[in-house]
């Protein structure tokens, strides 16, 4: 698309629309408001805001590039002057972030900036393993036990979560935990989740009853075509916390976010690594730490929080209860490969260029998502597809041969 094509086709409302229909209402609401407020603050229109940013992107110049990520520095900290708390704050430059980044024109805000800061609210009633367990109980329908045990197992934001295909659950018939990976619709990270052997006997029983249903979601709306309301999840969660005769403090409010605040917290408890909870849950964490993080720790670390949440007395069913001695040699090689490319970039550099003159095709994105071992693991494989094609020429031209 050309830069003066691009330039019709941005505009705020297309933006605005779409979080509409793809996001929860409050999201939108602060979405607009945040956008809303930033342009009375900078005495600008919103799609001025934005052709001032499609011009920084476009110039070239670093200094340009980085002039919203100054301006809404100061942005927040008059809203923190205007007396707004401040995780409201950091809420209404969302909008303006996220506006930025629909369009492809993303701004870094630098690690430590009081935009990113929060502070934990204390609106939220988290029940506690044992009352999650009488909420269980007390359910009548498969869902909503089902809505419980998943819910405690991923820790997920419920937009994420309501989104769930059918089509996307792993295979069920395998030893649990069962690996259950999503790129999160918030920050944008892969999520690497497991599911309990409870949550996967209740999820078998649970998909007799909907696979019939057209509706491509696990938990489809009552009419029409689309997913759960999240509306009706919290609904249900709170119901199912007074048929169990769990108060709820005054100024108090039980929602499905609580199960993300449940799995942190025993995480917590447990002294699981932090980088290890953000991942389970999908958070973001730094490229540099995702290197030295396995699939056997998030595994382990998985098992030891399912152990405190368990809803019921199912046992993981595992073929085994630790790695086994290959597995954790694998782990540890791996470990040592990625230790290793943080010791040598020019390592980093040489692969990345074996790629490219092997013809590996990607944007740059993809790309730098990538670690050193997924490098060399797609450079490995593209050495042997090329060894492939090279044997099937020979073989054609030896066809063609008289000899």
């Amino acid at each position: 698309m050309s830069n003066g094509n691009m330039a019709m086709s941005m505009t705020v409302e297309d933006f605005l629309e779409y979080v509409k229909a793809s996001k929860s209402k409050h999201t939108f609401k602060e979405y607009r408001i945040g956008i809303k407020k930033f342009s009375e603050w900078s005495a600008k229109s919103p799609n001025e805001i934005l052709e001032m940013r499609r011009q920084d992107w476009i110039s070239g110049d670093m200094h340009r590039k980085k002039r919203f990520t100054r301006e809404l520095e100061k942005y927040h900290n008059a809203l923190l002057k205007q007396g707004y708390a401040i995780n409201t704050a950091r809420n209404y430059c969302l909008g303006i972030l996220q506006l930025f980044r629909y369009y492809e024109m993303p701004i870094t805000i630098p690690t430590g900036s009081e935009i990113s800061k929060t502070v934990l609210t204390t609106k939220d009633f988290v029940p506690t393993p044992d009352q999650y367990r009488r909420m269980y109980e007390v359910a009548d329908s498969l869902r909503d036990k089902l809505i419980i045990s998943m819910g405690k197992d991923l820790g997920w934001r419920i937009g994420d979560f309501v989104k769930i295909n059918k089509d996307m659950l792993p295979i069920l018939d395998q030893d649990a935990p069962i690996s259950f990976e999503l790129v999160t619709e918030k920050e944008d990270v892969l999520a690497k989740s497991f599911l309990s052997q409870e949550t996967v006997d209740l999820l078998k029983g649970y998909l007799a009853t909907v696979n019939d249903n057209p509706n491509p979601y696990l938990f489809p709306s009552t009419n029409g075509n689309n997913h759960i309301d999240t509306d009706t999840i919290n609904l249900m969660l709170r119901n199912l916390a007074e048929k169990a005769k769990i108060r709820i403090p005054k100024n108090k409010r039980l929602r499905f976010h609580a199960f993300r605040k449940r799995f942190l917290s025993e995480c917590a408890n447990l002294s699981v690594d932090i980088n290890t909870a953000k991942i389970l849950v999908g958070k973001h964490v730094e490229k540099d730490m995702l290197t030295y993080l396995s699939e056997v720790e998030h595994r382990e670390a998985f098992v030891k929080v399912h152990s405190r949440l368990r809803l019921t007395e199912t046992p993981m069913r595992k073929t085994r209860e630790t790695a086994s001695e290959l597995e954790k040699r694998v782990d540890r090689l791996e470990r040592v490969i990625n230790i290793m490319s943080a010791m040598y970039p020019n390592a980093v550099k040489k692969a990345e260029k074996m790629l490219e003159d092997l013809g590996v095709t990607m944007t740059a994105e993809q790309f730098t998502k990538m670690t050193f071992g997924e490098k060399l693991d797609m450079i490995a494989k593209e050495q042997e597809r090329k060894q492939r094609e090279e044997y099937a020429r020979i073989i054609a031209e030896n066809n063609n041969n008289n000899h």
